[in-house]
């Protein structure tokens, strides 16, 4: 019997690479090498660990499924792999432990003055500088997937009430206080003394942030994104810098990325800055690697993949 072919497009390690001793014996797997086109190698595999290009789709005669080791699908959502029936599987969960840790160090930084204490200490400057507790605060947290799920959990250990927002209905989970779709997200705004973007981009979510909305926060709230820039009208949340609106915003993703030279993003003294590096972990490889196995077990076994994006919603 013919062996089921799956190719590994995405780099890994050689650590990572070892853990596919653990698929099934029924798979025959390959590695896409260095300078290799993915379009050249495509034509018989059935299962792929990568990122379908849109040049490389017609060669793709006998792909089911692909899983890509990251969250954002956006690079997938062009319309010729939308509607093909071909499942798309992401690394969604997988992130959030990272992602969480870092909102927490952008918003930490902000309110206990980091930022500054660094500057002074360049100048070797013994300074007392302005600080904020967080705790009894109001944590907004807009999209409770995995990230917000794991946004959540830390946000209740620093004794912060918690209330979240998202499209799908859901059960709320313990660690969030009150939870709504998108018809509160007027009155969820107006509670938020921290608002942190935990939701992907697509066609509901692009530019969601705009003027009102960062009106509607409470004056001297502070902002946390480190989901996707486009969720946020960018001139809509400068202005709420500029004007003293927000205390200050601590940014993991921008609009257009890198980040333009000319952005007043890098510039102004109440925002932090970090090059979408919120996703960083020596942990994610072996995550993602764990649950492509998983999956691939699955597929053999005729069960339901796990994490299948909805290719019409982009999650």
């Amino acid at each position: 019997m013919a062996k089921i072919k799956v190719l590994i497009a995405s780099g890994i390690s050689q650590e990572v690479a070892d853990m596919l001793k653990d698929a099934p014996a029924e798979m025959e797997i390959s590695f896409l090498s260095e300078g290799e086109q993915l379009k050249d190698h495509l034509s018989d595999v059935e299962i792929l660990y990568g990122v379908v290009s849109e040049d490389a789709l017609p060669h793709a005669k006998s792909l089911q499924w692909v899983m890509q080791p990251f969250v954002g699908v956006e690079r997938s959502m062009y319309p010729a792999f939308k509607e093909s029936p071909i499942t798309l599987i992401n690394s969604k969960r997988l992130y959030g432990p990272q992602l969480a840790e870092h909102a927490f160090a952008l918003l930490l930084s902000l309110t206990r003055g980091i930022n500054a204490q660094l500057d002074l200490m360049r100048d070797k400057a013994w300074k007392w500088t302005q600080c904020v507790e967080v705790s009894g605060m109001t944590m907004g947290i807009l999209g409770l997937g995995g990230i917000g799920r794991a946004v959540a959990q830390r946000a209740k250990a620093f004794e912060f009430n918690v209330i979240a927002v998202d499209p799908e209905p859901m059960e709320k989970p313990d660690t969030v206080d009150e939870l709504g779709q998108l018809d509160w997200l007027p009155e969820f705004l107006s509670r938020c003394d921290v608002l942190t973007v935990c939701c992907p981009i697509t066609p509901q979510t692009h530019k969601l942030l705009s003027y009102a909305e960062f009106d509607a926060l409470p004056t001297g709230s502070f902002f946390v994104n480190v989901s996707r820039g486009k969720v946020v009208d960018e001139d809509a949340l400068i202005a709420a810098l500029r004007s003293g609106k927000l205390a200050g915003a601590g940014l993991d993703v921008t609009y257009t990325e890198p980040c333009p030279e000319d952005n007043p993003l890098w510039t102004l003294p109440n925002v932090i800055l970090t090059s979408h590096t919120a996703g960083a972990s020596q942990n994610i490889a072996k995550r993602a690697m764990e649950l492509f196995i998983d999956n691939m077990h699955k597929y053999v076994n005729g069960e339901p993949l796990t994490n299948v994006v909805d290719k019409e919603k982009g999650y």
